[in-house]
């Protein structure tokens, strides 16, 4: 897997004014049955099953599954599910189904792998010397090996190739981190292109290593590779493969009748998840503009030019597409009550409070409480640098009465915006899924920035998908 240079740490990206308005063929509050209705015909699948010994660990066995459109690994406790077609994940545990974005790993790949070499440079430029049992901390090699993803401007391992009588080997630095034995057999036609996107995900190997191994077109009698995790001791991880044949007519590996939870039980979350699933399947919408026109004149008229200015706000971010600027003599209901909120707001001092750069420290945001659309504001701060003695948590349940008050596809953006920044992609991707689905989601709209970082993930990682 390749990190290419437009990926940045930023969530945001500029959306192309023709950006198409889009929704995932199946959302992440559908349940198993939703997902095996589109899976009803039978397909060819190579099923395999692999002993996993790793030193002073209990032997595991591994039930493995490739088709053309789809991979998936069971270790008996987790099933997970990689639905190439559909470009999501499924993982089931104890009957606890969890469905999420393709999109959302590929991307937490590029991301981490790039986080982690800079913080490795600038230990490197700060002088620090990490231990010598360390190295996955510093060196590129196990960086990479340990996400599973290449930067190209890192620099690239040393490793040889040993092909020998047994065995193919690599060894870096002289040292064997990687042998193979490969089946005899070649893998089925049918799937042999699908192997580049497997090995990423079946275990904690090299990049290049992994595409070796795809490109040999067979799967491995046995396999050892040397792994390192972060501030751990190297092992060396032994698979042993048991058994492999061709199912012609494999069904697909979901349980039936499983219902969708979300990526995490932690915090607010759940209820965030909920929400918007049931808004989604209610085709809930906002209000209408000239709702919103009538309720910033009544705030202008109680001389609440705070009040007014947010419902303009909001009433621009329910619309969907941006707004054109007002010019001076703009007769249009939006642009009439800016010009008349604007001085009064201005008068307000917590609006200069609500606007700074970072969200307002705890203190001062009592003071909010007798705005009756605070909830708008809250959403804005969550996903600005924190004032003091502000939460993650007490972030996040402002946003949740934020997506509670009002069914804005928009408020979407930001929620998950928080999220991917928290370094939680599938959380994010579940929230940028479901406010995609909201009724009142529309071409142009904030959320229309995802379609493009999805479209720019598929263009530059190709192999992953």
């Amino acid at each position: 897997m390749r990190l290419f240079a437009w990926l940045t740490a930023a969530v945001i990206v500029w959306v192309s004014p023709h950006a198409q308005a889009a929704a995932p063929a199946v959302l992440p509050s559908a349940g198993s049955d939703a997902v095996l209705a589109l899976h009803s015909a039978p397909a060819g699948e190579l099923r395999l099953e692999y002993r996993r010994e790793v030193e002073g660990k209990p032997t595991q066995t591994l039930r493995v599954g490739i088709s053309d459109s789809y991979h998936y690994l069971d270790d008996g406790d987790l099933l997970a599910v990689r639905d190439y077609k559909l470009r999501r994940i499924f993982r089931v545990r104890k009957d606890q189904f969890v469905n999420q974005s393709l999109y959302a790993e590929v991307w937490f790949r590029a991301m981490e792998v790039r986080n982690r070499l800079n913080i490795a440079r600038m230990l490197e430029k700060g002088g620090v010397q990490p231990p010598a049992s360390a190295t996955d901390v510093t060196d590129p090699f196990w960086i990479e090996s340990d996400v599973g993803a290449m930067a190209p401007d890192a620099p690239q391992p040393e490793l040889k190739r040993v092909d020998d009588k047994e065995r193919v080997r690599w060894l870096l630095q002289g040292k064997e981190v990687a042998a193979v034995r490969y089946d005899s057999q070649p893998v089925p036609e049918q799937i042999r292109a699908r192997l580049q996107r497997f090995w990423p995900t079946f275990t904690q190997v090299h990049p290049q290593i992994a595409a070796a191994l795809a490109e040999s077109g067979r799967m491995p009698a046995e396999l050892w590779v040397k792994q390192k995790r972060m501030g751990k001791e190297a092992v060396v991880a032994h698979w042993t493969l048991v058994s492999s044949h061709w199912e012609a007519a494999a069904a697909y590996p979901l349980p039936a009748g499983l219902v969708a939870h979300p990526s995490t039980d932690a915090g607010a979350y759940p209820e965030i998840f909920a929400t918007l699933a049931a808004a989604v399947a209610e085709k809930k919408v906002p209000p209408a503009q000239d709702v919103y026109a009538s309720r910033a004149d009544a705030a202008l008229g109680r001389g609440a030019g705070l009040e007014a200015l947010t419902w303009v706000i909001e009433m621009s971010l329910a619309q969907g597409r941006p707004a054109e600027q007002c010019q001076a003599d703009d007769p249009t209901p939006r642009c009439t009550l800016l010009r008349r909120a604007g001085p009064v707001a201005k008068a307000d001092s917590r609006t200069a409070i609500a606007s700074q750069k970072n969200s307002p420290d705890k203190s001062d945001r009592p003071q909010f409480d007798s705005l009756p659309n605070a909830y708008l504001w809250k959403l804005l701060w969550a996903t600005r640098p924190p004032g003091k003695d502000v939460s993650f948590r007490d972030s996040e349940r402002d946003l949740l009465a934020a997506l509670k008050a009002s069914p804005v596809a928009n408020f979407c953006k930001d929620t998950g915006d928080f999220y991917a920044a928290a370094w939680q992609p599938f959380a994010a991707w579940q929230v940028w899924d479901l406010g995609r689905a909201m009724a009142g989601h529309t071409e142009g709209d904030l959320l229309d920035a995802i379609d493009t970082l999805e479209g720019r993930l598929a263009a530059g990682e190709p192999a992953s998908f």
